[in-house]
């Protein structure tokens, strides 16, 4: 196999992880709560955190693993805080929500492969 073609596969498996948590485990009261109550926001990030980690686990080293979970479960928490919002100012209006979502998922997959693509490099601080 390629160097690429693992590059690929392992940043779709993130991706696929970054799903998981992100919308199989995000019950519909984090979905709405989350832009109301921090205590919300949280244990959706928990819980996002946890399944990134589940993942995480088998595609990098230990050490690797915790410090790319953290910090994006840190990265996912504060996109969440204005995009959250943002999605429930406009949830009535259809052709601003569902834009918003759009972007918010565009910056969670830029944040993930920026991640993945310097973990060492940032690994090293």
């Amino acid at each position: 196999m390629s160097y690429w073609y693992l590059i690929n596969m392992v940043f779709s498996l993130i991706l696929l992880a970054h799903w998981t948590g992100d919308y199989a485990f995000q019950t519909s009261k984090m979905a709405v709560g989350k832009s109301q109550h921090i205590k919300w926001l949280a244990f959706h990030v928990l819980v996002y955190t946890l399944v990134l980690c589940v993942f995480s686990i088998f595609l990098f080293s230990i050490k690797l693993a915790i410090f790319y979970t953290l910090l994006n479960g840190v990265l996912h928490g504060i996109t969440d805080f204005f995009t959250s919002k943002l999605a429930a100012k406009y949830n009535q209006t259809p052709r601003i929500f569902f834009p918003v979502l759009g972007m918010d998922q565009l910056i969670h997959t830029i944040t993930l492969y920026l991640t993945y693509q310097n973990i060492d490099l940032l690994s090293s601080f």
